[in-house]
């Protein structure tokens, strides 16, 4: 048995409104496009009922009693059955009306889906802002790193107001090393990369190196260059990277006067080091991606009497970061 609600006109209903108010509009759409086949279907009864007509006569003329008998049981049958479902009259402004409705309902729904599109572009700039603010408090909390006495072995001195100066203070021959107080984290999400530089301001010897490790070392005798997670870059034009040396052209040795720096662009892995404001042609390498997700604190060591370097964590730094 039908559901659908009778409908003598077009009239009685404005195709603007719901036909059916206590539905939502996936249920109505449903409902409607379900009315239309019946609406078809009545149409297609009409000819089929209109030919019985004419074969068998209005009077029945042709059939038995019997036959007759059966006939007026089974057009009660169908007489109760009709006075249960909607009549099938079909009328055209009825179903132009019913077709403008769902057309309406195609319309608000697709209003809506353009609605929750620009709400989820909303959300997606409002995290690519935080994310942005988040990423600058990281790069601002790292500016503020400094050199680190509690990791600074007893034969270096670290001057200044800033704690960015190294000093190798003691007449003993052999490498020292310090670390910063602060880890630099390999996420991609709180920061695009990380940097710093270091100045040369007095070398007796043509040895000294910098760069950063994954941990601080409590063994301060130098660096553990052959170590995993060691990534260095040596005056004598030596890279380390993740603890295998790497030769390199001779012109990016450096000395007194020099500035150097060294950093990592998260994103890809790519490692940065520059000479005097120029990036050097080291683009093969990269970080393994074991440390992907961990932290690299950086590291100065210096091998004579008389060694000092100025460190610089930034922002203003002689090589251009936006140039990555």
């Amino acid at each position: 048995m039908s559901s659908f609600t009778t409908f003598s006109s077009a009239d009685e209903f404005s195709p603007l409104q719901p036909i059916f108010p206590n539905l939502s509009t996936s249920e109505e759409m449903s409902v409607l496009i379900a009315r239309i086949a019946e609406l078809n279907r009545a149409k297609t009864m009409e000819p089929s009922v209109a030919s019985s007509a004419e074969v068998f006569g209005q009077d029945g003329y042709g059939m038995n009693d019997d036959q007759f008998s059966l006939d007026e049981e089974e057009k009660e049958d169908e007489q109760q059955e009709d006075r249960k479902t909607p009549t099938k009259d079909v009328s055209e402004d009825h179903l132009k009306a019913i077709l403008e409705r769902i057309g309406e309902i195609e319309k608000q729904q697709q209003q809506q889906s353009i609605a929750t599109a620009g709400q989820l572009s909303k959300i997606l700039e409002k995290i690519g802002e935080m994310e942005k603010q988040t990423k600058k408090k990281v790069f601002l909390k790292f500016q503020e790193n400094c050199w680190d006495a509690n990791f600074c072995h007893e034969y270096l001195e670290i001057i200044g107001d800033k704690s960015l100066i190294v000093h190798h203070k003691e007449n003993n021959y052999g490498c020292r090393s310090v670390f910063a107080k602060y880890p630099i984290v390999l996420n991609k999400h709180l920061s695009d990369f990380f940097y710093y530089e270091i100045s040369v301001m007095k070398k007796q010897t043509f040895w000294g190196i910098f760069g950063f490790d994954v941990k601080q070392q409590t063994k301060l005798n130098g660096p553990n260059l052959g170590e995993k997670g060691t990534y260095a870059y040596q005056s004598n034009d030596n890279i380390w990277i993740n603890g295998e040396r790497k030769g390199i052209n001779a012109e990016y040795s450096y000395g007194i006067g020099d500035t150097v720096g060294i950093g990592v662009h998260f994103p890809s892995r790519q490692m940065i080091f520059t000479k005097n404001g120029l990036r050097l042609d080291t683009s093969d390498f990269l970080v393994d991606p074991s440390f992907s997700d961990g932290s690299f604190y950086p590291f100065v060591s210096l091998r004579a009497f008389g060694d000092k370097i100025e460190a610089n964590f930034g922002p203003n730094f002689k090589f251009d970061l936006e140039t990555l």
